[in-house]
């Protein structure tokens, strides 16, 4: 008998990571870790394990059960929420089952609202703000390759020790957790990073490492960044140009030729994130009173891209 059990749902480059994390550095198999994906990710894992690629080796790891979406009936004491945001409120839908009163679920979205969202559709189930630090690509569906990022989570600390266990496991795992007292602080920085760095590559179709080589492009991410900083502060968050800094620097930490997720979906001809990473940046600075001059100029790029991309053009 398995003494608790854990859930993903979602495969991608957040979820793969995080389950190659604990599947590879558990002790032991007595807490349940399921993997839940539907698709062409089902598939493949299905059939070759999930392929997890970090700078040092590749391995093939297999989850306890793998599940497909929409077809799970029983609940789970943690589900990790690792779909991108577009998917997040049908995966739910889709699952209600995973959910009960004893669950606690942290939505690993780049939102700074996701565990308001989630609560909403999963009132039974304790929800915490959480964050991760990650660059991790789907290389192929069920192959992730972790690119940079310690893969650090942060959770806003809850009320309760009902779930230390779950905290405890996963830094026992390999996944580095920290509980925070200033939760919205942690997630408006995560997003001043991962909004403004996502935006300015898919929009100038340019790598991170040339973001960094490149004066120009830097001056345009510090300025998307400003444009950040002001809506969060119009929010009460304490960010400031400290905080634009630190994300400057912590680009040197990424491989020269790594990508956003958001970049790669747009390659595609897919909007991913943009509803989120983008568009909402642009409505609600636009609702407090605020320009975003830059912002609504790359939000032009990417549409023009996406445009180009459907009608075989680049």
């Amino acid at each position: 008998m398995k003494e608790k059990s854990i859930a993903i749902l979602g495969i991608g480059g957040v979820g793969g990571f995080i389950g190659a994390k604990i599947l590879a550095n558990r002790e032991d198999d007595s807490i349940k870790l399921d993997f839940i994906s539907r698709g062409t990710t089902y598939e493949n894992i299905k059939s070759k394990g999930l392929i997890f690629t970090s700078p040092d080796k590749e391995v093939v790891l297999n989850p306890d059960d793998l599940l497909l979406s929409g077809k799970v009936e029983v609940p789970y004491d943690l589900v990790i929420l690792a779909t991108k945001s577009q998917s997040m409120e049908n995966a739910i839908i889709e699952n209600q089952s995973i959910f009960c009163e004893n669950t606690l679920v942290l939505p690993l979205q780049n939102m700074v609202n996701a565990a308001q969202c989630v609560r909403s559709l999963v009132e039974k189930s304790e929800v915490l703000d959480a964050c991760i630090y990650l660059i991790s690509n789907v290389q192929n569906p069920g192959h992730i390759k972790h690119l940079g990022g310690p893969g650090k989570v942060i959770v806003g600390k809850p009320l309760t020790d009902k779930f230390d266990w779950a905290f405890e496991y996963l830094n026992q795992c390999g996944v580095p957790l920290m509980l925070v007292s200033d939760i919205d602080t942690h997630l408006w920085k995560k997003f001043l990073f991962i909004s403004s760095l996502g935006t300015l590559s898919a929009a100038q179709d340019v790598t991170l490492g040339e973001i960094r080589a490149n004066p120009k492009l830097k001056k345009l991410w510090r300025c998307l960044m400003e444009e950040l900083i002001q809506l969060a502060q119009t929010r009460g968050v304490p960010i400031d140009n400290s905080d634009l800094m630190a994300a400057l620097e912590m680009l040197s930490n990424f491989p020269t030729t790594a990508k956003s997720s958001f970049q790669l979906d747009i390659e595609k001809g897919l909007p991913g994130e943009k509803s989120t990473l983008v568009d909402e940046v642009i409505s609600d600075s636009l609702e407090n009173g605020l320009t975003c001059p830059y912002y609504q100029t790359m939000e032009e790029k990417i549409t023009i891209r996406l445009k180009n991309i459907s009608h075989g053009t680049t």
